[in-house]
C-alpha cells in the first residue's frame, strides 16, 4: 500500500516520462504541476506550454482557473492506486517528436 506522496511522485514522474524529460525541462517556466488525492488513488497532472508567457500589464484579465487544456497545449494526467503503484493515463497531448 502506497503513501499519498509515494503516489503523487510515482504519478508526477510518470507524466514527465510520458511528455519527455527534456520537454519538460526546456519549458519548466511555463509548466505547471497538480494532484489530488482520491479515495483509493492520486490523481496527477503536467501542463506545459511552448509558448512564452506574456508579461502582465495593467488592465490585463486576471483568470484565476480555467480548464488545464485552456492554458497549457501538451499535457499528461494518470491516476496512481494506493494499493498496487498502478498508473493508467487518461488524457496526454504529447509534443511531436
Amino acid at each position: 500500500m502506497l503513501t499519498f506522496e509515494e503516489a503523487r511522485k510515482i504519478g508526477l514522474d510518470a507524466c514527465a516520462e510520458k511528455l519527455g524529460r527534456n520537454f519538460v525541462r526546456k519549458y519548466a517556466g511555463t509548466s505547471s504541476t497538480a494532484y489530488g488525492d482520491a479515495e483509493d488513488h492520486v490523481y496527477c497532472f503536467i501542463g506545459v506550454s511552448d509558448q512564452p508567457r506574456k508579461p502582465y500589464q495593467e488592465g490585463d484579465k486576471i483568470i484565476l482557473s480555467s480548464a488545464p487544456e485552456d492554458q497549457f497545449p501538451y499535457m499528461a494526467s494518470c491516476n496512481v492506486w494506493y494499493e498496487n503503484g498502478k498508473i493508467e493515463f487518461l488524457e496526454c497531448i504529447l509534443p511531436a517528436t
